[in-house]
């Protein structure tokens, strides 16, 4: 099928262009690091409540919204298994750079707290609207930033709630990623070739 060899396309591509900035950070970063990315810590509690609030969240309202995600939340196959490399790497690169070095980039020049998570949110959106781009049509480009964007709002203030650690935004979006992905690629995938799998209001 035309729409999942797209979809497989867009899969290696960002994963490919997403492993140099992970293998990097793992690979240069001074001992210790690990823990801090992922490591799990009583402390920020609200952190991790909040973390796991928007997760629910948003594996939810992406069900709801796309009904290829919702048939497909269980089925496993091999791009499923691949877009399980897939969630750990974007979790991971994509919360360093989006929360953590965007918005303590923020803070070093004086920006409020709130300032830096409409930042980070706005940062993060923008990104994410190349959904629209892959299928050609700007409402779901329009949808794509404005739900991330969103998200990323929320996760912007679970990384402040946490102390600056990013350890749980980094596992909120794995396991979005890991619970919608692929099959979020292969809806965008698919509209782009003009089936009607993403829902348009």
């Amino acid at each position: 099928m035309a729409s999942q060899r797209r979809a497989w396309v867009i899969l290696l591509v960002i994963l490919g262009l997403e492993l140099v900035p992970f293998t990097s950070t793992l690979l240069l970063s001074p001992p210790g690091l690990i823990g801090r990315l992922y490591g799990l810590d009583a402390v920020h509690w609200p952190a991790w409540v909040g973390s796991f609030a928007i997760t629910c969240g948003y594996i939810g309202y992406t069900a709801r919204a796309f009904p290829l995600v919702r048939k497909s939340l269980l089925t496993v196959n091999s791009m499923k298994l691949v877009a399980v490399l897939f969630a750990i790497v974007t979790g991971t690169v994509e919360e360093v750079y989006f929360r953590k070095f965007l918005m303590d980039w923020a803070e070093q020049h004086g920006q409020a707290a709130i300032s830096q998570a409409a930042l980070s949110a706005i940062v993060f959106g923008a990104a994410h609207g190349i959904w629209g781009v892959f299928a050609r049509q700007w409402r779901i480009a329009i949808g794509a930033a404005t739900a991330t964007a969103v998200l990323g709002f929320l996760l912007a203030i679970v990384y402040i709630l946490a102390g600056r650690q990013v350890a749980p935004c980094i596992w909120a979006h794995m396991l979005i990623n890991l619970a919608i992905e692929p099959w979020l690629i292969v809806a965008a995938a698919s509209a782009s070739s003009g089936k009607r799998l993403l829902p348009l209001s």
